[in-house]
């Protein structure tokens, strides 16, 4: 073994070592983090960001709320003073739990069945910010980095899940110049090193028409009302069949641009009335060259030449998020070091690839700072019943983001 060889076993050896010694340390933090619930559209996240910034009190880092709704505060936990930043982004909402019944133990205890801590938001995104707290204190104690020279954040933010187009969370920062950093991860649970993510348009698709009575003798000769109802599953059946041209890309080779319409639908007013009314969900996830405006400008022609076909019936397209796919070179030197430090950590290779769900890596990425868009613990059945974490796989990942950071810090 050369000597390159041996400081590299002895680096690695001094990262796993130390973050061993925070086992008990973050089963105790994330299990707090899951119990505090936090879904979208039902509770703030200001109960979780209080407990980070009392966890971050306990490990003897600065930490600060910043607010563009003030129920909903980001949290920034930060260490060093330097000129070059480093940020480790996780969002503190979930989703909801869906039929609780469904779940083999209640979504919000957090409870440890063997290696696994299960609950909603344990991978989806508390267990990354768990780890991403935890790094911070790593490289302080471990004096790998001169804090006179860098600056590291943990980011927690509000309001992904309603579509990753908040003004609110990374939005609010970058807006405001909290977030001025030479790279990023975005810390969710991964098997791969995520260099980036499909775009999403997510429309809100009404269809009107004209009520009468479905007994008439006007509905019966065709001189009177207009199915809504029907006139929106034409569209839908014609939307089902569209397909946008993308050019190739090497890290979304495994992907398509899909949409899915009828995500959610709802029609009529009673059940004898011709269906005046009908509206629907629909969602398409969009490749790297597909712009969202063109490909809302195709979907919006599709819907006008369906329904001219049909006598009363009228459309509204109107936009829920939008967000264009995003990614950084498979080649970049932050998903190359992560790569390798992933497997040296694991003892697996790591693929560089895109993520098919969308979430805030676009808007990190268009503001200059190379971020992994998905990169972190082991973890399964996201946004599903028995979410779940990996228990060993949580120092082992602030070793990998502790080596990361350093090593892509260090050859800046």
């Amino acid at each position: 073994m050369n000597d390159a060889q041996n400081r590299l076993t002895k680096f690695q050896s001094q990262l796993e070592a130390a973050a061993a010694r925070f086992q008990s340390r973050l089963e105790t933090f994330l299990q707090d983090l899951v119990r505090l619930r936090s879904v979208n559209g039902r509770q703030t996240e200001a109960a979780v960001a209080q407990r980070i910034v009392q966890e971050a009190q306990k490990l003897g880092l600065q930490s600060r709320f910043i607010a563009a709704e003030p129920r909903r505060p980001n949290v920034l936990v930060e260490w060093g003073h330097g000129p070059r930043g480093f940020a480790l982004v996780g969002h503190m909402d979930t989703v909801a739990p869906g039929d609780e019944a469904q779940w083999t133990y209640p979504p919000f205890a957090a409870t440890i069945d063997g290696e696994r801590l299960v609950g909603r938001g344990a991978a989806d995104n508390k267990a990354g910010i768990a780890c991403g707290l935890y790094t911070l204190a790593l490289l302080r104690d471990e004096g790998l980095l001169d804090p006179e020279d860098v600056r590291l954040s943990l980011v927690g933010v509000v309001d992904e899940e309603s579509g990753a187009s908040s003004p609110l969370g990374v939005r609010a920062l970058l807006d405001g110049g909290h977030l001025d950093a030479r790279g990023a991860i975005y810390t969710y649970c991964s098997d791969i090193v995520c260099v980036g993510h499909r775009g999403l348009l997510r429309l809100h698709l009404r269809v009107t028409g004209e009520a009468v009575h479905s007994g008439s003798e006007a509905w019966s000769r065709g001189q009177g009302g207009a199915n809504a109802v029907t006139g929106l599953a034409a569209v839908l059946l014609a939307l089902e069949k569209l397909r946008v041209p993308a050019t190739p890309h090497p890290a979304f080779a495994h992907l398509d641009f899909t949409i899915t319409p009828g995500t959610l639908v709802q029609g009529g007013d009673f059940e004898s009335m011709v269906p005046a009314s009908a509206w629907a969900m629909v969602d398409a996830r969009l490749l790297p060259g597909q712009a969202p405006e063109a490909v809302l400008e195709t979907i919006e022609t599709l819907v006008r030449e369906t329904l001219a076909q049909r006598r009363g019936v009228r459309a509204t397209v109107d936009v829920k998020n939008s967000l264009p796919a995003a990614a950084i070179s498979v080649d970049h030197r932050l998903a190359q070091i992560a790569a390798r430090h992933a497997a040296q950590f694991t003892g697996r290779d790591w693929l560089i690839r895109g993520a098919g769900p969308a979430n805030e890596g676009y808007m990190l990425i268009a503001a200059g700072i190379p971020t992994l868009c998905g990169f972190g613990p082991r973890g399964g059945n996201v946004h599903a019943p028995d979410e779940w974490v990996a228990l060993p796989s949580l120092p082992t990942t602030v070793a990998i983001y502790a080596a990361t950071v350093h090593d892509y810090l260090k050859e800046d």
